[in-house]
């Protein structure tokens, strides 16, 4: 599909959500980097746990800063400037030896993954108006392909001395992607000439924040089942990890399985009705793994919920993007970050509810599911008259 835009000339719709939804791809690959190369890293488990924290901090500092930047600038400059830190970053590490100049690495990966995390979204959203929340199930797609891709590449290359040649391969992803980003035209920013404080006001509006908390207790959950999920099926069954750990893959699986369903039924439910099914399914899922404590019930039960929480995360922020069409870029990075704080958070209350015993983890999707479900009724009842949409920011 080709489309005429003021300023930029002829632009190749569909080259360019394609292009958008391979970037997705490398920050899937970026995020679960760093926990697929510390088990090869001769640290200690400080070390460790500190060098994990490097790419988040980058990904949050990104995300807080980039929106703005994105209404004013575009896209294109910064998607350019987050893969050429990306694939930088990931080419030396091989030949890094010090803490200090793995953990900058890391920290230089994550700002540029946490750019292109907001302007994939901001960007797909802008393209696809008429279908937001069909387009952005598709993109979380693309990152569940590049969340599975790095750690089973890892996972093969890890007991041959090959593993520095993965990496650097890996690096070569971004290089590609940053080619085919110089190459294509890009829609003119929509604020080129607003003034910054102009386009923060927008984050005056309640609904920003209602759409940010949303996200908050969905990013918490779906951390908090990730790290989680394998331990708590291992310590109430008593099970060897191997063999718990398959309530992750069960999760994951659904994870992005629910996203490409959630493509097919959205015109047929809904934004708003799909988020409520995906909120009472994951209760529903998390109900199921907290009363039937057998092997076979607590992996069904987990993989019900990532197939509930799959469609959440895009389909809310198609929502967000349909309220504030005008703000695409300040709006997702301010909402976004609130996700982030979340998903920091989420692993945290779980291990607090692990202290009291390992089946208590699973409050933590329920209230997140009925909390959500409220937050969903509430940001759909808004009324239109009261959104950015009339243009009163």
């Amino acid at each position: 599909m080709i489309q005429k835009t003021g300023g930029d000339g002829t632009i190749h719709r569909a080259s360019l959500v394609a292009t958008v939804n391979a970037c997705m791809f490398v920050f899937g690959l970026v995020l679960l980097l760093m926990g697929s190369l510390l088990p090869s890293l001769k640290v200690s488990s400080a070390g460790a746990g500190s060098l994990g924290s490097f790419p988040l901090i980058g990904i949050l500092t990104a995300t807080i800063l980039i929106g703005p930047v994105l209404d004013k600038a575009g896209a294109k400059p910064a998607l350019a400037w987050a893969l050429a830190l990306i694939g930088a970053a990931m080419a030396v590490m091989p030949s890094l030896t010090s803490y200090v100049a793995i953990a900058a690495a890391a920290l230089v990966y994550g700002l540029g993954g946490g750019i292109l995390n907001t302007a994939t979204n901001a960007l797909i959203s802008d393209l696809n108006a008429s279908g937001r929340g069909v387009a952005l199930n598709l993109l979380g797609f693309s990152f569940s392909l590049g969340a599975i891709t790095a750690p089973l590449l890892m996972s093969l290359a890890a007991k041959r001395p090959s593993f520095p040649s993965v990496l650097r391969v890996l690096a070569i992803a971004p290089a590609i992607v940053l080619i085919v980003i110089l190459a294509l035209r890009f829609p003119a920013p929509a604020h080129s000439g607003t003034p910054l404080r102009s386009l923060l006001k927008v984050l005056n509006h309640p609904l920003v924040w209602l759409f940010g908390a949303l996200l908050f207790f969905e990013s918490g959950n779906e951390n908090c089942m990730f790290v989680w999920a394998g331990k708590v099926v291992g310590d109430v069954l008593r099970l060897p990890t191997e063999r718990a750990d398959l309530a992750l893959v069960g999760l994951s699986i659904a994870l992005g399985a629910g996203r490409l369903l959630a493509v097919l039924s959205l015109k047929w439910l809904g934004s708003r009705n799909l988020l409520l099914l995906s909120a009472a399914i994951t209760m529903i899922g998390a109900t199921v793994a907290l009363v039937d404590e057998t092997f076979g019930g607590m992996v069904a039960g987990f993989a019900v919920m990532g197939l509930g929480m799959s469609a959440i995360f895009p389909t809310a922020l198609g929502l967000a993007g349909d309220r504030f069409p005008n703000q695409t870029g300040t709006v997702f990075g301010a909402v976004m970050a609130l996700a982030l704080v979340g998903g920091v958070a989420g692993p945290m209350v779980g291990g607090w509810a692990a202290s009291f015993s390992p089946a208590r983890v699973l409050v933590v999707p329920l209230t997140a599911g009925a909390t959500i479900a409220v937050l969903t009724l509430i940001v759909a009842a808004w009324k239109p008259r009261q959104s950015t949409s009339e243009r009163t920011y």
